[in-house]
C-alpha cells in the first residue's frame, strides 16, 4: 500500500454535533462531489459518507472507535456489513456474483475504519503516531495501519486560507515499503 498524505481540516465534523459537509474532489481533470454527515446520540456516532450511488456508514462509540460498518454501491452491487466483537472484525457481504462471511482477528489496537473522521481526533491530539486497523473493502481483510504527524501547513481553497495538520499513513511492518 503506498504511503498517502492526509490533509486533515479543521472542519465542524471534528465535533461532536450533527453536520453535513459537502465537498467536491478534483483528482486530475476529474471531479467528484460527496457529502459526510454526523449524527450524534448519547450513545454512539454516525458517520455517513455519500457518493453518487455509494453510501458507507460508520457506527462508533463515544470513544470514537468503530463497531460496526456498513458498505452499500447499487452499481458495483455491494452490501457489505462488519461488526466487531471482541478482537474479531466479522465481514458479511453478498454483491450478487459471491457471498463472503468472514472474520478477521486483529490485535489490542482500535479498529478506525473511516480514516477522514477517526483520524481527526489523532491530528488534534499530543500523540506524534498511532497505530489502527482498517477493513481493506478491495481483498475484504484486516490491514494493520500506522499514522504520524508530519508537520502543519497553510493551504489555500478557493481564495481561503487553511490552517492543516498532515498526517502520513501507512501499513504496518513489511508492507509499510510499498
Amino acid at each position: 500500500m503506498k504511503k498517502v498524505t492526509l490533509f486533515i481540516l479543521l472542519f465542524p465534523i471534528f465535533l461532536f454535533c450533527d453536520s453535513t459537509n459537502e465537498y467536491n474532489i478534483a483528482i486530475g481533470e476529474d471531479v467528484y462531489y460527496s457529502s459526510f454527515s454526523t449524527v450524534t446520540t448519547d450513545s454512539l456516532i454516525q458517520y455517513i459518507y455519500k457518493h453518487e450511488t455509494e453510501e458507507q456508514i460508520n457506527y462508533y462509540n463515544l470513544g470514537g472507535t468503530t463497531y460496526k460498518f456498513t458498505h452499500k454501491d447499487s452499481i458495483r452491487n455491494i452490501d457489505l456489513i462488519a461488526t466487531k466483537d471482541g478482537r474479531n472484525i466479522i465481514i458479511k457481504s453478498n454483491s450478487g456474483e459471491k457471498i463472503i462471511d468472514t472474520k478477521i482477528q486483529i490485535d489490542e489496537q482500535l479498529w478506525k475504519q473511516s480514516m477522514s473522521y477517526s483520524l481527526s481526533e489523532f491530528a488534534l491530539s499530543e500523540k506524534e503516531k498511532i497505530e489502527y486497523w482498517i477493513i481493506r473493502l478491495d481483498k475484504f481483510k484486516g490491514e494493520k495501519m500506522q499514522a504520524e504527524k508530519a508537520g502543519i501547513e497553510d493551504i489555500t481553497i478557493n481564495g481561503k486560507l487553511y490552517y492543516t495538520i498532515k498526517v502520513k499513513i501507512s501499513a504496518v511492518g513489511a508492507c509499510s515499503m510499498l
